[in-house]
This record gives structure tokens, sequence and C-alpha cells, in this order.
């Protein structure tokens, strides 16, 4: 209402108008103020059991501070691979909807997310967030339209392809850039993205909801590690152990930092903050063209099987926690079954975003499951489908479906059998045919991987092995 309206109207029926006027601007500033900033945080190969809230022998004081005083998901489940964990999150949706189900997107690949996948950050751009990504990319660095500044980010600032030491060097080469500029800088990689994480929370405009994406390089990375962390893990005989712990110490510590900043900008308590890491912990595995390991014995995935890069609960099962002070319970332990996926949906719901969208979604709104205990509307969670495996958990069975010979079919009951040790597949055959035909309806709705599609237009062997870091 324009004053000149305002002046005009009845004298009796102005102050109605005006408490009208109040209310509506009071309600308005109320929903701007309950939408979060949002900050999301991704370890990189991090073992389920590498955690303080976890029991595990590590300390992590500050992820151990965010679990006590959120929500530790105890059955968050992500893909077996980096790119495909990211490709997820971004999406909603499932990797093999458009290409990304096949092992992860290497330095030397010219593929990436397609551009016609709307990201989580595009959405909550539209919705009026400021937006950031800090680290590791990962989803495509051939072509400009596959980078983080054309796919909702504002600003990006770190490697696009994970081709980087752990410690910068200004003479030596390496993929790190700010925004699509490359740029040269000296230091260890994990504390550069935490003061540029901090950084831009201190410059924020806590007036405008912030998403901020930080995506580690730690502790896949474990070699580099400034010396007074690899002391203070001195007791730890193995060197590799050592290490990888002071490589979590220096995570843990990024975290404590990032946290810090919103405390000072007093933003701490309107930001909800979600942690993961993005596949299980790497653990000793072999190529199938029968080479030597290709990493030594690192992470601790505790009871669970295997680890990255594998469909068993070792590679897809990760310690995970939520935390927004005021909202979420502290100490709240969700064991529903939640995946990477749902995160799209229920921070674009929080954001006020919307979910129209012409392509359909795989995740769905899991914030009742955080914050009340209440159960999850699907039943269902594909872990991934490619050309060679799939592995499909409904309620509390997992199917894991070996198509490459020797052929196998294996069923576990995940709540009674976590470590997947006993194979119930021959005592329980319609729950196998059941399985396995959702399994293969997914399976037809599979595209063609473009991991393979590259391969077979004359791409880099199946396992090359580069020099970049293991991702």
């Amino acid at each position: 209402m324009t004053f000149a309206r305002l002046h005009a109207a009845p004298r009796h029926g102005l102050l109605p108008i005006l408490i009208l006027s109040a209310v509506l601007c009071i309600a308005e500033c109320e929903s701007a103020q309950e939408r979060p900033h949002i900050v999301y945080i991704l370890a990189d190969d991090l073992g389920w059991n590498d955690i303080g809230f976890h029991r595990g022998a590590l300390q992590t004081p500050n992820l151990d501070r965010l679990a006590s005083e959120g929500a530790a998901l105890n059955a968050f489940y992500v893909q077996p691979y980096s790119s495909q964990t990211r490709a997820a999150l971004l999406t909603g949706r499932y990797p093999m909807r458009y290409g990304l189900q096949t092992l992860t997107i290497l330095p030397a690949s010219r593929y990436g997310l397609p551009p016609e996948e709307r990201t989580l950050a595009q959405a909550l751009k539209e919705s009026g967030y400021r937006t950031a990504f800090v680290g590791n990319w990962l989803l495509g660095h051939a072509r400009p339209e596959y980078w983080p500044t054309r796919r909702g980010f504002d600003s990006f600032y770190g490697s696009l392809s994970g081709q980087i030491e752990p410690v910068l060097r200004k003479t030596a080469k390496a993929d790190w850039r700010r925004d699509e500029r490359p740029l040269k800088e000296e230091g260890y990689v994990t504390d550069l993205m935490a003061r540029e994480a901090a950084g831009i929370i201190i410059r924020h405009d806590a007036a405008a909801p912030l998403l901020l994406m930080v995506s580690f390089n730690t502790p896949a990375q474990y070699y580099g590690v400034p010396k007074a962390l690899l002391d203070s893990h001195r007791d730890i005989a193995d060197d590799t152990r050592r290490s990888y712990a002071a490589a979590v110490s220096a995570l843990d510590n990024a975290v404590g930092q990032i946290v810090a900043a919103l405390e000072k900008r007093q933003m701490l308590a309107n930001t909800l903050i979600v942690f993961h890491s993005d596949n299980g912990g790497a653990v000793p595995m072999r190529f199938p063209t029968g080479d030597d390991d290709v990493q030594k014995p690192a992470a601790d995935n505790g009871v669970f099987r295997e680890g990255q890069g594998s469909l068993y609960e070792g590679g897809v099962r990760v310690a995970a926690l939520a935390c927004w002070p005021g909202k979420i319970p502290p100490k709240t332990i969700v064991t529903e079954a939640l995946h990477v996926t749902d995160l799209y949906v229920t921070l674009a719901k929080l954001a006020g975003a919307t979910l129209d969208q012409p392509k359909r979604l795989d995740g769905v709104d899991v914030w009742p499951a955080i914050v009340r205990a209440q159960r999850t509307p699907r039943r269902e969670l594909l872990l991934n489908v490619d050309d060679f495996q799939g592995a499909i958990r409904v309620d509390e069975w997992k199917l894991i479906f070996h198509s490459a010979l020797p052929s196998k079919v294996e069923l576990f009951d995940i709540a009674n059998d976590p470590e997947e040790a006993e194979n119930k597949a021959n005592a329980y055959p319609d729950r196998v045919k059941e399985l396995l035909g959702r399994l293969n309806d997914y399976a037809y709705d599979m595209v063609p991987s473009l991991y393979l599609e590259e391969l077979s237009a004359g791409g880099r062997p199946m396992f090359w092995r580069s020099n970049a870091p293991k991702r």
C-alpha cells in the first residue's frame, strides 16, 4: 500500500490496516529468521570408527561436541565413491540416472555432472541464499559448464579435479583456483580450506541466509600433515596409521575453526551443520588385474565390512551428524536408514526452496526423523547399481548382486548382522527374488555410464593409476 492510498483511507479503517501490515511484516521476518544458515562439511574417506562419538581410538573433540549438541546419524548411507556421493547430494538423485554410477571422476576424465541436473545450490540461490563452495569439487573440470560457479555457487575456492598435493607450493603445478582463475598459494591444504571457510563466515552478512559447503581432502590425503600433529600421535607405532590419525586431527581442528567463526559472528544458533564422510574409510584392496595393494591399511571401519569403493557397509555407511542448536535435541541418536539424496530434499524444504523440477527426485524429507524420531516415509535405499554390480536395502534387508564372473547374490539381515558375515540368500529365496526385482527395475532406468563411454571411446584404462592423489 502506497502512502497516498493509506492517507486516503477512511480514518476508522486506518488502525486495522496498520495492524495487519505489522502482523504480515512480523510473519515475514520470522519466516526469514527460521531459514537456517547451512554449513555442509564433507570428509574424505573417514573411517566409521575413527571419531570419538563412535567410541573410536582417535580423539575428535570438535566433531564430538557437534554430535553431543545435535544428532548422530547412525545409519547414514552414501555412494561408494567420491564423485558419486557429491553428485547424489547436490541433485537429490541417484547417480545412475545421469551416468555417474561407475567409479569416480579422475583428473584425466573429460565428463562431469550433466549441466541439465539442477543442484541444491541453484535451488537455494533461487530462494535467496548466498552460496559458496570450498575444497575438492570432483564433479567435472574439463569444461566450464561443469564448474561450481556455473552450478549455483557464488564463489569457489579449491580444486576442481582434486589433483593437488596435501601441501601446496607456489613452484608446483596444482589444480588450485579461486572462482574460475588459477591460484598460486602455499600451505597445508586442510588449513587453507578451513581458513577460507571461516573467512567466508566472518565476512558474511548474517541478514541473508548462507549455504557454505566445505569438501576436505583429509583424511584420504594423510601424508604431508604438519609435524606438530604427527608428534601428538607418537604413541601409534605404524607410520601410515600415525599419519592418518594426524590427518583426522587436522580435519577435526578445521571443523573447530569453522564453528568458532560461526560463534564469533553470532550465527551458530541459526545454523544447521551437517557433517559426514563421502564414503567409507579406505582399507587394503587389490586391483582386479592382480596388481599390488593400492593403499596401505589406515582407516578403521569398525565392525563394518570392507571400505571405500565397496557396496558392503564399510564402503557406504559412514560417520555422520547434524547439529542445529535449539532445533535438534541434544544427544539424539538417529537409527533410521537415511541416504545422502535425502539431504537435498530436506535442506531445500528448510530453506523454503521449491522442489518443483522436471527430473524426479529420489530423496525424501527426513527432518521429522532427525528432530522427532519419526519413521522415514520410504522403505528402500538404492546403494548403487552399475554394469557390474548393485546393492539395495529394503527395510532391514540388504541385497548385493555381483554380475561379473563368478556371479554372486548375497542377502544380509543388517539389523542383526551389521558385519554382513552371514549370507542368507539360500534361506530366503522369496526375499531375494523381491529385492533382486527391485534392483533390476533400477537397472532398467540406468543411463549409460559416462566413465565407460569415455573408456570405450579411447580414454584411460579402467584402473589407470596417475600421480594424482587418491580419491
